[in-house]
Order: structure tokens, then sequence, then C-alpha cells
């Protein structure tokens, strides 16, 4: 299980270098490919076995990972403190702080019935709008909210859903007893 908080922490250190080089979008790819190799690869459990010494993982490291030095280096000291199942973590903690800085906000919109391209644009543009970012927008199916959306924008949730709205009216016509 990863430590979020480590994870947030060498995100943080991470985006504050990419940044200040002008490197964000570089950056995403070397974090990222720094992530498959150290925490979902076949040599995943190499690298966070204690038992193999950290110079032999480096040398693994090296052969097979193409990165930046600056990324290189983050992801040996990853090794060297016994983070490396940590990695995903750490990419998808820069990722965050990454959208952030380039205002793109990521919707997840859930429908009862697919949408078509054309909808669910609209509701990108008119998320943008009230948001004021670019917005990558996902489409979910679930039809058992029978109608309407539900839109979550990180912790913020919208829901237009016909369950949601039933359910409210059923609580009101209960009180109303």
């Amino acid at each position: 299980m990863a430590d979020t908080a480590a994870a947030r922490r060498y995100a943080q250190a991470a985006f504050s270098i990419a940044r200040d080089r002008g490197e964000v979008a570089a950056w995403r790819t070397d974090v990222s490919d720094m992530a498959t190799v150290l925490a979902e690869s076949e040599l995943a459990p190499m690298f966070a076995d204690p038992a193999i010494p950290a110079e032999q993982k480096f040398r693994v490291l090296e052969r097979v990972l193409e990165v930046s030095p600056l990324v290189m280096n983050l992801a040996k000291l990853l090794i060297q403190k016994g983070r490396s199942q940590d990695a995903r973590a750490v990419a998808e903690a820069f990722n965050r702080l990454a959208d952030d800085y380039e205002g793109i906000a990521h919707a997840e919109v859930t429908t009862a019935v697919p949408l078509t391209d054309e909808q669910l644009a609209s509701i990108r543009a008119r998320l943008g709008q009230q948001l004021g970012k670019q917005v990558v927008a996902t489409a979910r199916v679930d039809p058992a909210i029978i109608g309407g959306a539900i839109v979550r924008v990180g912790d913020r949730l919208i829901d237009g859903s016909v369950r949601t709205r039933l359910k409210l009216l059923r609580r009101e016509l209960e009180g109303a007893r």
C-alpha cells in the first residue's frame, strides 16, 4: 500500500523542479515511465527487495529506464529509501499538481444511457466555463441512476440523477405525513 503523504512530498519536490525548469510536460512522461518500471514491471519485485544491494538495482535501472537525469535521480532515491512501490502514487500526485498548474480539471460524467460525443463535448464546454479550466471528461454508464447525470470533478459532486431526486421526493412525502 502506497504511503500517500510521502508520495505527495516526493511529487511536490519533483514538480517544483519541473516547473522551475519549464519542463512539466517532459517530466509527466518521464515520471510515468519511472512509475511503470519501478512499481508495475516484471522488475518491480527486484527493486522492492531489501536483500538486493542498491547499487545492483541502480545498474539495472540505468539499463532499462530512459529518462532525464533528474528523474533518474528521483527513481534512485525512491529505491534507496525503500519506496519503489510508491512510484505510481508519486506519478499520480505529480500529474494532479501538473494538471492544476496547467489549468486542467478531470470530470467523470455518469449517465443512465451512453452519451454521444456531442453531448459529452457540450458538458465539457459548460464545465470548462464554470470552472475556468480546460476539462477532460470521461463518460460512464450506470443504468441504476435511471436518468439525468452525476458529474464528479475532483472532490466536487453534482448529482442531477433521477434516482436522487426520487429519494429526496420520498423523504419529503414521508415527512409530510
